[in-house]
């Protein structure tokens, strides 16, 4: 009987062995579970984190090169006064001012001269725009490409007067004078605007260099000028070009 009992506890021993093993066994398996789920959410975790931060880097970097690009795209819009002679008077908006100090401007800016005055602008790409005594223009900002910072055009409209332009290296191509109901881009050299408002009648006379005039409103082929040529517009029409005697103008 008693070897009976010996062998049943043995037997006890055994299974009550055998269970802890498992237990153990099924502990250690819910631990490593446990354990990995804890990687796995700090590995989402961090793999989000990560993200958050690629995102925000990414944004930064196009945020900081829209503010360049903007930055370098507004200096392009300055033009600025280079020289004054006697009376000139300026506006952006509101009552004409007189003027004696050179300035810069990023904006839709008009100038006229008393019959003694004249001014200088330099554009951006170094065109120059002279308006001569008892004249009227406004210079435009320049039109620039839309996805790349580069000037396409620099506006001048002529109201009055007489105008001389002088195109750079640059600048070909770029300068646009307006007057009246015509348009000169000035491809090189050197070239004049004249214009009579009261009879709209004018003239634009090259005295170096080659101009393109054509009508605003488009209409008619453009009329090509070169050194020592000139035509005369008015009432809706150019002439064709005809010689001009370049030493009856003030050039300088």
């Amino acid at each position: 009987m008693a070897k009976q009992w010996h062998q049943l506890e043995k037997l006890d021993h055994k299974a009550l062995k055998k269970l802890q093993v498992e237990r153990e066994k099924a502990q250690k398996l819910a631990q490593d579970a446990e354990e990995k789920k804890r990687r796995m959410i700090i590995g989402v975790i961090v793999m989000a984190a990560l993200l958050v931060l690629g995102v925000f880097v990414v944004v930064m970097r196009k945020r900081a090169a829209t503010l360049a690009f903007q930055e370098e795209r507004n200096k392009l819009l300055f033009s600025r006064v280079t020289e004054i002679t006697g009376k000139v008077e300026a506006r952006h908006i509101g009552a004409w001012e007189v003027i004696k100090e050179k300035i810069e401007f990023d904006k839709e800016y008009s100038f006229k001269t008393a019959p003694e005055g004249a001014i200088t602008v330099q554009l951006q790409l170094e065109n120059q725009v002279k308006l001569a005594g008892k004249s009227e223009m406004t210079v435009m900002p320049p039109v620039l490409a839309e996805k790349e910072n580069k000037i396409e055009k620099e506006p001048v409209i002529l109201k009055r007067g007489e105008l001389t332009a002088a195109i750079s290296l640059d600048g070909r191509g770029i300068l646009s004078v307006e007057s009246s109901d015509i348009q000169v881009t000035g491809s090189s050299g050197l070239f004049k605007v004249l214009y009579d408002d009261d009879k709209d009648k004018g003239e634009v006379v090259v005295k170096n260099g080659l101009v393109e005039v054509s009508k605003k409103r488009g209409g008619g082929k453009p009329v090509k000028v070169s050194g020592f040529y000139k035509v005369t517009f008015g009432g809706g029409d150019i002439s064709t070009p005809t010689q001009a005697s370049v030493i009856q103008y003030d050039w300088r």
